[in-house]
């Protein structure tokens, strides 16, 4: 933006234009678009998987990558039928390589670990860390504890 200003300005003001070109195309064939919901499930998601995994297989003419495609697949269907928010995972998913990167960084640089008992700041930001990670789990045992509690019992009143 500072070398070529010129440039950065061309591609900005070609994506305005290139959005307004499409919104002028597609318009007209939003109610086209829309009867692709009414195609049944069992033709729709076959024409998904095959282009879904020609464009895993052509982006590395590798078959590796439909391997790793299925995988992460199944995984996926796994996790949404154990209801795991997807929202954290995608989070993780984009930051975990910069945890990473910094994290390999940080051991080069101190040493190890040993850094973490040294310093306090980052010793109580570890130690919040684990309780957010760990809270969870124990307020829904918690919570299914007290539903148990205050269940009444019958007691039989002879009178």
């Amino acid at each position: 933006m500072v070398d070529n200003p010129s440039i950065f300005w061309a591609v900005i003001i070609s994506m305005y234009l290139g959005n307004v070109i499409l919104l002028i195309l597609n318009l007209p064939l939003i109610p086209y678009i829309a009867k692709i919901l009414t195609v049944p499930r069992n033709y729709l998601i076959p024409f998904i998987l095959f282009f879904t995994m020609m464009g895993a297989y052509i982006g590395q003419n590798n078959a590796t990558e439909l391997l790793i495609l299925v995988a992460l697949g199944v995984c996926a269907t796994i996790l949404r039928f154990a209801a795991y928010p997807l929202p954290p995972m995608l989070i993780g998913f984009i930051l975990g390589s910069m945890l990473e990167d910094n994290f390999a960084r940080s051991m080069q640089l101190y040493d190890g670990v040993a850094f973490i008992l040294q310093r306090p700041m980052t010793l109580a930001l570890l130690i919040l860390a684990i309780i957010l990670i760990v809270l969870p789990s124990f307020s829904k045992y918690w919570k299914r504890s007290a539903e148990k509690s205050e269940t009444p019992t019958s007691w039989s009143h002879q009178a």
